[in-house]
C-alpha cells in the first residue's frame, strides 16, 4: 500500500473516531447530566433519611437500581422535552445550538434514545427496588414530558406544575428505601424541593424573558413584564423555606440545633437575595438569586444527611 493510501486511511479512521466522540457528546448533552446529578442528590438524601428514620438497612443493589434507574428516567425526560421543543429551541440563542435544533442529531435518534432510557430506567427501579418507587418514577416522567412541557406554551402556570416532577425524585428515593409514600417527613423533604424551584426558576425566567417571549413560551415574566409578580413568586416560597427547614431537621440536641441554625441561615440568605430581586429587578439581582439557589439545595440536603445520617 502506498504512503498516500495509508495516510488517507489514517485520516479516515481519525475522522470516524472524532465523529463518534461528537455524536456521543451530543447524546450526553441531550441527557442534561448536570440536572441529573442534582436529581440524584435528592434521591440519595431521601434514601439516607428514610433508612435512618426506619432503622432499616438498604442493600447495595437497591441503591444501584434506584440511582441508575432514576438517572435514566430523568435523562429520558430531558431528551423528550428537547424533542418536543426542538422548533422553539431553535428560536432562542441559549438553546439553538443544542443537538436537535442544530441538526447534529435527528428527531428519530432523540426519540428512540429518550424512550429507551425511560423503559430501561423504569424496569431497573421496578425489579431492583420496588413497584411503588417505579410508579412514582412513571408519574414524575409523565407529568414532566406530557403535562408540564406542552403547558409551557399556553399557561404561565407551567412553572408551578413543573415543580412537582422536579421534586418527586425525593419520593422515588424514599419509597425505594422502604419508606411510606404517605410519610410527612417524605413530603416535607419533597416540599423543600418544590419551594426551592420558585426562586430558582423566577431568576431564570427574568434573565431570559425576551428569549422565552420570542420562542412563544408563556412564562410569568411575559404575562407580567415588570417582574413584580416574579419577585413575589420568589420571596414567598423562600420565606416558607426558612420555616420548612426547621421542621424537617427537627433539632433535638445541641448538635441538631447547630445544624438547623446553619440551614435556616442559608435559607435566610436565599430569602434576602429574593427580596433584593423583588426590590430591584435587573440582571445583577437575578443572577445573584440564581447563584444563591444553586448553592441552597445541595447545602440544605447535605445538612439533612448530617442531621439524619450522622447525628
Amino acid at each position: 500500500m502506498s504512503k498516500s493510501a495509508i495516510a488517507n486511511t489514517n485520516e479516515s479512521s481519525e475522522s470516524m473516531v472524532a465523529w463518534q466522540r461528537s455524536t456521543w457528546r451530543d447524546y450526553l448533552v441531550l441527557a442534561k447530566p448536570r440536572i441529573t446529578v442534582m436529581i440524584l442528590l435528592t434521591v440519595a438524601v431521601a434514601m439516607v433519611f428514610a433508612s435512618r428514620l426506619l432503622n432499616a438497612s438498604v442493600g447495595p443493589m437497591v441503591w444501584l437500581s434506584a440511582m441508575i434507574g432514576t438517572s435514566m428516567v430523568a435523562a429520558s425526560a430531558s431528551v423528550l422535552n428537547q424533542w418536543y421543543e426542538r422548533d422553539r429551541d431553535s428560536l432562542m440563542p441559549r438553546t439553538r445550538n443544542r443537538p436537535l435544533p442544530s441538526g447534529r442529531l435527528t428527531m428519530s435518534e432523540a426519540n428512540v434514545f429518550g424512550w429507551l432510557l425511560f423503559l430501561v430506567g423504569a424496569l431497573l427501579i421496578y425489579f431492583g427496588s420496588n413497584a411503588t418507587a417505579a410508579a412514582v418514577a412513571l408519574v414524575t416522567w409523565f407529568i414532566y414530558c406530557w403535562v408540564y412541557t406542552p403547558m409551557k406554551v399556553w399557561s404561565w402556570w407551567n412553572t408551578a406544575v413543573g415543580t412537582l416532577p422536579g421534586a418527586l425524585p425525593v419520593m422515588i428515593g424514599w419509597t425505594a428505601a422502604g419508606g411510606s409514600i404517605s410519610s410527612w417527613e417524605a413530603w416535607g423533604l419533597t416540599s423543600i424541593v418544590i419551594l426551592w424551584q420558585f426562586p430558582h426558576f423566577m431568576a431564570i425566567a427574568w434573565l431570559y424573558k425576551d428569549q422565552y417571549t420570542q420562542a412563544g413560551f408563556r412564562m410569568l415574566t411575559r404575562e407580567e413584564p415588570s417582574g413584580v409578580a416574579a419577585g413575589w413568586h420568589a420571596v414567598i416560597p423562600a420565606a416558607l423555606l426558612c420555616l420548612l427547614c426547621y421542621f424537617v431537621l427537627k433539632p433535638d440536641s445541641f448538635a441538631g440545633w447547630i445544624v438547623t441554625s446553619i440551614a435556616v441561615a442559608i435559607a435566610s440568605y436565599q430569602l434576602l437575595a429574593s427580596i433584593k430581586f423583588l426590590m430591584q429587578r435587573d440582571p445583577v439581582t437575578a443572577r445573584k438569586l440564581l447563584r444563591t439557589s444553586l448553592v441552597f439545595l445541595p447545602a440544605i440536603f447535605l445538612l439533612v444527611v448530617v442531621r439524619w445520617g450522622l447525628l
